[in-house]
């Protein structure tokens, strides 16, 4: 079963001693979770070892500012909730992840939209497929502004977001197989809290219990958030003394 909860705020800027083990703040100039300025970062975590030869593994984030939360029945409101993507997949025995665009049709609304993979550089998009030593958690840490997308669209200050399992497809089509929804991959859908990226923060979401059957290696357990803001006139960077890596 898994744990119902809320965001965790994680503030601190001394060491401290986080599950028995010690947590250093994180270097001058990077933020939460590891992310430089414009960055954000993501761990996900499922129950069991991932399994790649049968699922891929969906972050997906709305970047309109419309408020609504990416769920697992994207037709019926037209895939308004679905603006980028970080898709963490294997093949072969290696692992990788990749940014997508959702690019809606201009002619038919209710149209599946084409996956755009987004062109990334260097630092820009950055994962590691065992970030806790068990194979069961990921992390992923991108610049925001690769989800402009092809041709560039601007983005809303405050996203949504959500975690899919979907089985292995290398057409990209989204058979969901988990969610971090009660439901799992039905309803009752996943309600995203506001993600501010003009704000520094670092929360720890875990999935509902959907009390669904289902393979421990799709099963989504919890996915933490951080970001740290690009330096704008309603935002500041992270400093060194804002926020720590402090994990669970």
């Amino acid at each position: 079963m898994r744990r119902l909860g809320l965001g965790l705020i994680l503030l601190t800027s001394v060491l401290v001693v986080a599950c028995g083990r010690q947590v250093t703040p994180n270097p001058v100039g990077i933020g939460p979770g590891g992310a430089s300025e414009g960055f954000m970062s993501v761990f996900v975590d499922t129950a069991a070892p991932f399994n790649f030869t049968n699922y891929q593994y969906w972050i997906v984030f709305n970047t309109s500012g419309n408020g609504l939360t990416p769920d697992t029945q994207p037709a019926n409101n037209n895939w308004a909730a679905y603006s980028a993507a970080i898709e963490v997949a294997g093949s072969g025995g290696a692992t990788s992840a990749h940014a997508y665009q959702f690019q809606k049709s201009t002619t038919n609304p209710h149209a599946v939209p084409h996956f755009q993979l987004l062109p990334t550089q260097g630092q820009q998009l950055q994962y590691n497929s065992n970030s806790n030593g068990t194979d069961t958690e990921f992390n992923v840490i991108f610049q925001r502004s690769i989800f402009l997308g092809i041709p560039p669209e601007p983005f809303a200050a405050n996203w949504t977001y959500n975690v899919f399992t979907t089985q292995a497809d290398i057409q990209n089509n989204l058979v969901y197989e988990d969610s971090m929804g009660a439901g799992g991959k039905n309803p009752p859908q996943y309600s995203s809290p506001v993600l501010s990226t003009y704000l520094c923060f670092d929360n720890t979401f875990y999935a509902l219990s959907s009390g669904i059957q289902m393979d421990p290696s799709a099963q989504l357990v919890s996915a933490q958030l951080a970001n740290n803001p690009s330096p704008a006139p309603n935002a500041t960077p992270c400093s060194s003394d804002d926020e720590g890596d402090v994990r669970r």
